[in-house]
């Protein structure tokens, strides 16, 4: 395009010269004409920009990260006249299109279109506009070029990806049984009862078992918890959806990758996190993880709800010492997380601290805190790779 307009240029330079020296109605006819040729190449983009379509579509608006789903998209010329030089963009910063350049050409003859079947993967957890970005049209003598947003664009809401955990290296299953703590005491005498069919093992008391001769498993109290709790961050660290989109993705697909893999496993789950005030989703069952990933999946990232407030709301919520181990999924490490994480720890929990983050630095925190345990995990990294 440089070089036509370089050309044009000097064309109508000389056209120029030619009626200041020479005159004649022949140089006038090749100044005008030269003259107002970029008035008639910029009316016919103004055509091209009002009968120029775009149709797109996908399958559902409601998506996964991570997850390819059927894109299709429609370039239509309802003009008389072709269109010659088309090129349409994709939005890229949160989401990819599979098979397609944005450097790609296309022509439209009269009263025609092109249409494109293809596929679109979003990255991250969120709400936000994908497909064709903006439009650039330029004219058969490639001196005008215009661009503009497209005027239809595509909005989906995705929620993280569900990661099948096959193991969590850091943590023994019999941890997650239950243990005496400070905060939530073993009553000396417990009750028992005999040992039935489907009574889950880790439930027997060996030592009443070893004293009648016979199984007998602890009888379960209201008051009586076991499993996992989970410590998710939700505050909002920036204003920039570049850099708050990749954090929040990882964190909420860290909590539900852990849920699912102590759920599959009949260990109950309790997640705490900050929305104004502390929440806790519970989950217990499979046959109820379905509303518990919708629930956690819309959970709000305020930048009100920093780690200092988590913590001291988790700490005067006495479920959380009713836990065999803990879970803290965090963004930061600090005086306040470090203060949790030890006394979780006086309370006989074991517990484990993934801090989401893209600087290995933090690892060196935290590492005398006996039965404690710190993994750094970076915002683009797999999860099953991250040695938790």
């Amino acid at each position: 395009m440089k070089r036509n307009r370089i050309i044009y240029g000097i064309l109508w330079i000389l056209s120029l010269v030619g009626i200041s020296f020479f005159g004649g109605t022949v140089s006038y006819g090749i100044f005008i004409t030269l003259t107002f040729l970029p008035l008639v190449l910029l009316i016919y983009l103004l055509s091209v920009y009002v009968f120029f379509h775009i149709f797109q579509q996908i399958d559902n608006k409601n998506l996964v990260a991570g997850r390819m789903v059927p894109f299709y998209f429609t370039l239509m010329n309802e003009y008389h006249f072709g269109f010659c030089s088309i090129k349409i963009r994709f939005y890229s910063s949160f989401s990819d299109i599979s098979g397609l350049d944005d450097d790609t050409e296309y022509e439209l003859l009269p009263k025609t279109g092109i249409k494109k079947y293809t596929q679109l993967v979003c990255r991250y957890r969120g709400e936000y506009e994908v497909g064709i970005k903006t439009v650039e049209i330029t004219d058969f003598l490639k001196l005008i070029r215009i661009r503009y947003k497209n005027r239809e664009p595509l909005r989906v809401y995705v929620k993280p990806d569900l990661v099948d955990l096959t193991k969590i290296e850091s943590l023994d299953l019999s941890q997650t049984m239950y243990k005496n703590s400070l905060v939530n005491p073993v009553e000396p005498d417990i009750e028992v009862r005999k040992y039935q069919t489907g009574d889950d093992i880790r439930m027997i008391n060996w030592k009443a078992s070893a004293r009648s001769g016979e199984l007998l498993v602890r009888k379960m109290t209201a008051s009586e918890r076991e499993g996992v709790s989970i410590l998710m961050d939700t505050k909002r660290y920036s204003e920039n959806m570049a850099e708050y989109l990749p954090l929040e993705n990882k964190l909420l697909e860290l909590t539900i990758a852990l849920a699912y893999f102590f759920v599959r496993k009949n260990i109950p789950v309790h997640v705490f996190y900050l929305d104004s005030v502390l929440h806790e989703a519970d989950v217990d069952a499979l046959d109820g993880f379905d509303a518990f990933y919708e629930n956690i999946s819309a959970v709000a990232f305020q930048k009100e709800n920093d780690e200092e407030k988590l913590m001291a709301a988790a700490c005067d919520h006495r479920g959380l010492f009713n836990c065999r181990s803990a879970f803290m999924v965090l963004h930061e490490w600090n005086a306040a997380v470090d203060g949790t994480a030890r006394l979780l720890r006086e309370n006989n929990i074991f517990t484990v601290a993934c801090i989401v983050e893209d600087n290995s630095e933090t690892a060196v925190h935290g590492e005398d805190i006996p039965g404690f345990k710190l993994f750094s995990i970076g915002t683009h990294q797999d999860i099953r790779e991250a040695g938790i």
